[in-house]
């Protein structure tokens, strides 16, 4: 049985924001020692189109003009990368099956926020939130780099203490260190009674659910110190709305990275589709298993929907 080697997987589509995320995937191919794998998917619709004479035909030209593109955008990434560690593929299938279908749990997936299908500018592309929220491998949604050029340093990682903060933990500390940047560990937490009508609402003390979150996270980063003793690290316990909490902890750094449940199991979340939307950084998601003693596939609630962005 052929192993699977790992790779960066640049998934592209001839727009400008999918070869912006091209290069970041040669750079991070680069950080890794891994080779690229440039994929694009091929897509076309079956049967006659309204006003073309011969389908067959302008499907052929299509996919050279695809595969054209391809071996553009990889002689333009030979200065980032050795030519023999850049491959080309092109895949037929709609471009969120082909590139789920294409990479595996040992590979990282980059992708464009945004690129030929919806989504432009800062708004995020339907292909980009459909493969951070299924691919078996973690992805990089890559934005651009700030307009106004302030120089951004840091990973930032959210954190509930549950099944697979240990994972997330890991990839952010590894991200952390081939950027030698700090890491940031953050945990919100926000009392579930606080959105209710005030008569119902229960007394909020305010010190204590900072201290349970606080004894929820500090194992796990105190292994995690143990694990990277070179690793700057530091942890910040918040109350308030996950989503919020990060989006505000990434005004000043370069990456944020969150944990993501399989749909079957109760994720992605609210968490990392707000964060998906709203944070101005590239964004790693990182695929959870899902909580012991549950079945993967079976219904349940995300624990992250209480306690913090791993789900919900």
């Amino acid at each position: 049985m052929r192993t699977h080697s790992p790779s960066v997987v640049a998934g592209v589509d001839g727009s400008e924001p999918a070869a912006a995320a091209a290069r970041a995937a040669a750079l991070e191919a680069d950080r890794r020692r891994l080779p690229l794998r440039l994929v694009r998917a091929f897509h076309w619709p079956a049967g006659d189109l309204p006003g073309l004479p011969d389908a067959h035909q302008a499907c052929a030209a299509a996919r050279r003009s695809a595969n054209a593109d391809l071996e553009r955008l990889r002689r333009g990434l030979v200065s980032h990368l050795p030519e023999w560690a850049i491959s080309v593929e092109l895949l037929d299938g709609r471009p969120e099956t082909a590139l789920c279908r294409t990479t595996q749990p040992g590979d990282l997936l980059v992708v464009g926020a945004s690129g030929l299908t919806w989504g432009a500018g800062d708004v995020l592309g339907s292909v980009a939130e459909a493969v951070a929220a299924t691919a078996s491998c973690p992805v990089l949604v890559h934005r651009s780099p700030d307009p106004l050029g302030r120089r951004r340093a840091g990973v930032v990682v959210g954190v509930d203490g549950a099944a697979g903060t240990r994972e997330v933990l890991d990839a952010a500390a590894t991200e952390a260190q081939l950027r030698g940047e700090p890491l940031h560990v953050v945990h919100a937490w926000r009392q579930l009674t606080e959105d209710a009508v005030h008569p119902l609402r229960w007394r909020l003390d305010a010190q204590a659910g900072t201290d349970a979150g606080s004894a929820a996270v500090a194992p796990h980063v105190a292994e995690l110190r143990r694990r990277h003793p070179d690793l700057t690290v530091d942890t910040e316990v918040r109350r308030g709305r996950v989503g919020q909490v990060l989006v505000e902890a990434t005004a000043s750094t370069s990456l944020l990275v969150v944990g993501r449940r399989d749909i079957a199991d109760g994720g992605p979340g609210a968490t990392v589709h707000s964060v998906l939307h709203r944070v101005e950084v590239p964004v790693l998601t990182v695929p959870v298993p899902a909580p012991a003693g549950r079945p993967a596939g079976s219904p349940g609630r995300s624990v992250a929907s209480v306690a913090g962005p791993l789900g919900g």
